[in-house]
């Protein structure tokens, strides 16, 4: 499926390209129901893909990433840091599809949707920061 190529991907991407901040420990992860994660870490997840009719093999799909940390363990000021860093990760359009497009697949765009932080049920904290992307994949 387009969706679960689009976020392994850029989660391994994400995860090879860690600002230098994040702790060697943060890991990246693909949304899965049955996975157990432990905090914090960055979480993929896709949703709502509609194909593009002019491009055969190609859908704008819905990407979330999420950031959890504990309360406990993870200050707000080093979550918010960390969801920052991961924003201007992800700015780089040009090295996120130098590395992701292949004869296979190519990104052709990541757009900026609406972001927000909150806390969570769990004394912990989620930031998730949306974005659309333009996927072609074979």
């Amino acid at each position: 499926m387009i969706e679960d190529r689009l976020a392994s991907l850029l989660a391994e991407w994400i995860d090879s390209n860690r600002p230098d901040e994040f702790p060697a420990t943060l890991p990246v992860h693909v949304a899965r129901r049955d996975e157990i994660r432990t905090r914090p870490c960055v979480v993929l997840n896709t949703s709502e893909s509609k194909p593009v009719p002019a491009m055969p093999h190609t859908a704008r799909v819905k990407l979330d990433v999420h950031l959890f940390s504990q309360v406990d363990d993870t200050p707000a000021d080093t979550h918010a840091e960390w969801a920052g860093k991961l924003v201007v990760l992800l700015r780089g359009k040009a090295a996120i599809q130098a590395a992701l497009d292949s004869d296979t697949f190519v990104l052709h765009d990541l757009l900026d949707r609406e972001s927000v932080t909150s806390p969570d049920e769990a004394r912990g904290r989620e930031s998730v920061l949306s974005y659309e992307a333009v996927v072609s994949a074979i």
